[in-house]
């Protein structure tokens, strides 16, 4: 009881899964294991509404799409991290390497939750433990012919609940399509499937998820417009929009306005699943931050650097 107690809770904070409006799909909701794959990864691309699935053109492609990586010229190294709420520690790191033979990938994220309290079968404190759930990835992306990007992750997930543990083996598969001559682009993504997270004899699957999107480039690239439509195994169809506005000055200096929606971040009242971001650049490094409302949960910000070799 105190495990599914204390999963029930890491699985209300971080994706706000009990918040969302009153649906048929409320019955799947609460029913995969290792919840934290969810939470995303960097600032920009939570900015955008996790739009991110036919855009992926920076290192953060390791989460939403591999096939992305495939579009960087540079090798790219990024850290992340997240303001929480409820002492919530979430952290997000990945490094990808171009080479003649594909774009080759790593990356980890931790999600931690100190001092919890625990108690007995007479409800006796018995001091506290931490709770972490971690992951760690080798992604692969590489181009196929002009137009087309496949790519693959494959990952090591790990859970610690007190003295108990548990691991298994997850990945993704994603393809990403430009269209010749136009400044459009689709993706689609298959995410979060592997084995089960299982402490002894107990069980659960990882949140597997179908995602699909399309994004266009306008104004001389200085806008960008991405949807995303995802629908997961333990919940009803998704959505989510984002838009990016970038400049870039001729001293090497850059900037960035970014805006989006998402289904997921939305409340009972159909409140919040607004995002929004900014970032600043100079030369090969950038400074990312964004502002995620979770609605009665309050407000939650993530920051980024991303160094470009």
């Amino acid at each position: 009881m105190r495990r599914l107690a204390l999963l029930s809770m890491i699985a209300a904070a971080s994706l706000c899964a009990g918040a969302t409006p009153a649906r048929a799909g409320e019955a799947k909701v609460g029913t995969s294991g290792a919840q934290f794959l969810k939470i995303g990864a960097g600032t920009r691309p939570t900015a955008m509404g996790d739009a991110f699935t036919a855009v992926a053109d920076d290192v953060n492609a390791v989460y939403f799409n591999p096939a992305g990586l495939s579009q960087l010229k540079s090798a790219e190294l990024t850290a992340m991290h997240t303001q929480w709420f409820e002492n919530i520690d979430y952290a997000f790191g990945a490094f990808a390497l171009p080479t003649a033979a594909g774009t080759f990938a790593i990356s980890a994220a931790t999600l931690e939750v100190a001092d919890i309290r625990k108690r007995g079968l007479d409800e006796s404190d018995q001091g506290s433990f931490t709770n972490v759930d971690s992951t760690y990835a080798l992604s692969y992306g590489r181009r196929w012919g002009d137009t087309l990007s496949l790519g693959a992750t494959a990952r090591l997930i790990k859970a610690q609940i007190d003295s108990a543990s548990a691991s298994s083996w997850g990945g993704d598969v994603g393809v990403l399509k430009k269209f010749a001559d136009t400044p459009y682009s689709v993706g689609l993504a298959a995410r979060h499937f592997g084995q089960e997270v299982k402490f002894r004899d107990e069980g659960d699957p990882l949140p597997f998820v179908v995602d699909g999107g399309a994004s266009g480039r306008f104004v001389n690239d200085h806008l960008l417009l991405s949807l995303k439509l995802s629908l997961p195994r333990d919940n009803d169809l998704q959505y989510g929009a984002g838009v990016e506005w970038a400049e870039r000055a001729s001293d090497g200096f850059r900037y960035a306005a970014r805006a989006g929606y998402h289904t997921l971040g939305t409340d009972a009242d159909g409140a919040s699943g607004v995002t929004v971001g900014a970032g600043i650049g100079y030369r090969r490094l950038d400074l990312d931050f964004a502002w995620v409302p979770m609605g009665d949960l309050g407000n939650t910000f993530r920051y980024a650097v991303l160094f470009h070799f």
